[in-house]
């Protein structure tokens, strides 16, 4: 009963992190503290090609008219933030494998 309840307050734990961290004062707080010059100057290999795959994608959405091809290029574009969150969601999922096994 003790782990059910550890295990609770992690998933509570994490609910709470990601609800401050997508709030609206965590964006008003970055942009407040943006410090352009802290930014990296010359991109990797791999965040130029992630970029120009982003361009391509946004080309042919426009000449097609196709949001879903808008919506993928967007979404290679901001791809370190989604890894970042399948990572956060990988973490709940088996927060709540664990807290199942636990009740069996």
């Amino acid at each position: 009963e003790e782990r059910q309840k550890t295990r609770q307050l992690e998933m509570e734990a994490v609910s709470k992190a990601l609800a401050v961290l997508a709030g609206d004062d965590a964006h008003d707080l970055f942009t407040k503290t943006f410090n352009p010059a802290l930014l990296q100057t010359e991109s990797t290999e791999q965040s130029e090609r992630r970029a120009a795959a982003s361009r391509v994608l946004s080309s042919v959405a426009s000449k097609v008219h196709s949001p879903r091809l808008a919506t993928l290029a967007y979404q290679v574009k901001l791809d370190a933030f989604t890894r970042v969150k399948k990572a956060i969601d990988d973490m709940i999922a088996q927060l709540l494998k664990e807290k199942e096994a636990e009740i069996k």
